[in-house]
This record gives structure tokens, sequence and C-alpha cells, in this order.
């Protein structure tokens, strides 16, 4: 005989979307600290660039692994109501000149970023980590 489920023992798909009720909470509980981020990235950055040459082929990637172990760090934080996200750029140096902008809506209050730049031999790095407030 099959199993028949009530609405109230629904099951839950991977896929699917859980829904919240609303909090009426306006601000919150764990904000982003920059402090904390600067270390972590300070400290990614470091350990991740501090003996390698540039090659093309290998930025794309690395860039990549730093940004999502970057992020999987400051996740750990549990920064509530913020979304991370994480920008990384390597640059050759071919004695040319870099200009690099960001721009968005930018809530002052409860928005913040943490912004560190790394100097190799052959390159230039640039991480920047936005913690941006949703409700």
């Amino acid at each position: 005989m099959p199993l028949q489920l009530e609405a109230s023992e629904k099951t839950c798909d991977d896929n699917e979307v859980l829904k919240y009720q609303n909090t009426y909470r306006m601000e919150p509980q764990n904000t982003f600290k920059t402090d904390l981020v600067d270390k972590i990235v300070r400290s990614v950055m470091n350990n991740r660039l501090d003996e390698i040459t540039y090659d093309d082929a290998e930025a794309t990637k690395l860039c990549g692994d730093i940004a999502t172990e970057i992020r999987r760090r400051v996740k750990k934080l549990n920064f509530d109501r913020h979304k991370i996200i994480v920008t990384v750029t390597i640059i050759e140096k071919a004695s040319q000149s870099v200009e690099r902008t960001l721009g968005f809506l930018w809530d002052s209050e409860r928005d913040k970023y943490s912004a560190f730049s790394f100097e190799g031999r052959t390159f230039h790095a640039q991480c920047s980590v936005l913690g941006v407030y949703y409700e």
C-alpha cells in the first residue's frame, strides 16, 4: 500500500525553494564586520599568491579558487542578512596603468566592503569583498 502524506508531512526536495515567514526585523543581529573580513582576505591572498609568477593560463582558475575560498571563509562568520560578493583580479605587470571601478547603489549605514591589493614580482592582484544588506 503506498504511503500517503498529509500537507503537514510534505517532504522538501533539494530544488524546492523554502519560504520563510516575515520577521519584521529591520536590523541584522550579526552585522558585517570589515576588520574580520580584512584578516581573512589578507591571509588568503598572501598564502595563495606569495610565490606565484604570472601565467595567463592559470590566472583565471587562480582568481576563481581564491574568490571561492574567501567566500567560504566569510560565510562561516554567519553575517546576518548580508549577501557576500567577492571579486578577485590578477593583472600582469607590463608597464601599463590600470584603473578599476565598482559602481552600484549603496546603503552607507548597512552595506560594507573590504578591499586588498597584493603586488607580486610579475603581477598585481586586487580583491574586493562586499557585504550587501538585504531584508
